[in-house]
């Protein structure tokens, strides 16, 4: 028997998904919460790690529990020994063949901006600012040329342990959520260290006019760390949802 989780985390006060020592992490907190209820440890699989910083509205972890709990009750049991900034929306009981990691086929993230001449407190921590005169169109156009299967050696930190940088991207796109808020969509297959990160830094060159649009497209063919932007701050991505 597995049970299938999901999970909404704000991501401030992590150092992380995984379990690292001494640091609080997501996974440890869910673990902790999944001893607390069936009296023995329970080791949990995820759909992948975030980092530091990074938020979740729809992150997928399965365990196998040791004794059987109606799906309503797993949920709220586990709830109740969780923290407020991190709870189970969801609860399912799932084929024993399920695996949250492998078995994905897609996964969207979305990065957070606001448009303002200023900090707005309410979403510090949450989005990140942007000038008011940044061209969003521009950003739009520069979004497109990712789509498709390529290699995103440009769009990968140093610090990933990968060799082969090739990812599909579904689409790539930026919305209006709110009043002078945004979010850059971006559903792939997987996705390498830093890659939205990275992606949303060089976006933000398009949008500032540093470059034109059609440079991303060079920026992919160079495959090379240091032509792409900055990494933009954790604290403006989100897992939105993983499929399967």
């Amino acid at each position: 028997m597995k049970i299938k989780l999901t999970l909404e985390y704000d991501g401030t006060n992590f150092a992380g998904y995984q379990i690292q020592p001494n640091k609080r992490t997501i996974q440890g907190e869910l673990e902790k919460a999944l001893r607390c209820i069936y009296n023995e440890d329970v080791p949990t699989f995820t759909s992948g790690r975030t980092d530091a910083g990074v938020h979740a509205l729809g992150a997928v972890v399965h365990f196998c529990p040791p004794k059987e709990i109606k799906n309503k009750r797993v949920k709220d049991a586990i709830n109740a020994f969780l923290p407020a900034d991190v709870k189970v929306v969801n609860a399912e009981r799932v084929s024993d063949d399920f695996d949250a990691r492998f078995l994905s086929k897609k996964k969207t993230y979305g990065y957070r901006f606001y448009l303002s001449s200023c900090e707005r407190p309410l979403l510090c921590g949450r989005a990140l600012r942007v000038n008011t005169n940044i061209d969003i169109e521009a950003m739009k156009e520069g979004a497109k040329y990712l789509v498709g299967e390529h290699d995103f050696g440009s769009f990968v930190s140093k610090k990933s342990g990968k060799t082969n940088f090739v990812r599909t991207i579904y689409s790539a796109d930026i919305k209006k959520v709110g009043e002078d808020e945004y979010m850059l969509f971006v559903c792939g297959n997987g996705f390498l260290y830093n890659q939205i990160r990275i992606i949303m830094g060089t976006l933000l060159n398009v949008g500032y006019n540093k470059y034109p649009p059609e440079t991303v497209k060079e920026i992919l063919e160079k495959k090379e760390r240091k032509y792409a932007g900055k990494t933009a701050p954790a604290y403006g991505l989100y897992l939105i949802k993983v499929e399967y």
